[in-house]
């Protein structure tokens, strides 16, 4: 008797003898290669956890617009919003930051179609020529605040770590199912992310990035329209 795998085979051969099959060795060896390759490329396949995920990535990828909260846990522990951001692709991103500092003050930045605008704690807007609109990320998705983009450590995470699948829970009435990406296997997870069953999409994303723990609310994927604010000239062309 074989064991592939932990289960228990009992050569071709013996079988056959058993049927009262008479059959040549090559024939026996021949069958015995077929299980072992079918056992080979039953470990080999990747696990759904990774099928799914590759399909998020690919539908952020895709994604041509979408919006998103960022809340971060202060050292007391407290969770407060940081930022909120809609963007637009190719070229417009509408981001608020709110600054937790002794005077909480706000900061508003908005690209839109190659002009920059700006405000300071609700003070004048300022314009200037934009930056390139690669920075808003169409093509690759939402980025995280500290860790780059969103999915970029997928394939590492299925060669060396552990993608776990959790519970299904509910954002904004669209079912999703939490992920866990763990760097090593056995370890706490770098994020977890709860992708829409529906159409693959991210809705929350709670990420531990160098220390500091961080939540993002997805929301408006291929909705969201950025707009200036009223009194805002419209760039020239």
């Amino acid at each position: 008797m074989y064991s592939i795998g932990g289960m228990p085979f009992e050569p071709v051969h013996s079988i056959a003898a058993a049927l009262g099959i008479p059959m040549p060795k090559n024939c026996s060896r021949f069958f015995l290669l077929i299980i072992l390759a079918a056992s080979v490329s039953s470990c080999a396949r990747p696990n759904p956890g990774f099928i799914e995920l590759q399909r998020s990535r690919e539908a952020v990828r895709a994604a041509r617009s979408w919006q998103y909260g960022t809340t971060v846990q202060l050292p007391t522990g407290q969770w407060v919003v940081l930022l909120l951001t809609s963007v637009e692709c190719p070229g417009r991103i509408d981001r608020d930051i709110m600054v937790h500092d002794v005077q909480n003050s706000s900061v508003h930045e908005i690209s839109f179609d190659g002009t920059y605008y700006s405000q300071s704690g609700g003070g004048a807007w300022s314009s200037k020529p934009a930056p390139s609109p690669k920075v808003i990320n169409c093509g690759q998705g939402p980025s995280l605040v500290s860790d780059g983009m969103l999915y970029d450590d997928l394939d590492a995470v299925q060669r060396a770590g552990e993608i776990r699948r959790g519970a299904t829970a509910k954002a904004d009435d669209v079912s999703c199912v939490w992920w866990d990406m763990a760097p090593s296997r056995g370890t706490a997870p770098h994020y977890s992310v709860c992708v829409g069953e529906a159409d693959h999409l991210p809705r929350i994303v709670r990420s531990h990035e160098r220390d500091t723990n961080y939540v993002y609310s997805f929301t408006g994927w291929n909705t969201t329209t950025v707009s200036l604010p009223a009194g805002l000239p419209l760039p020239t062309k």
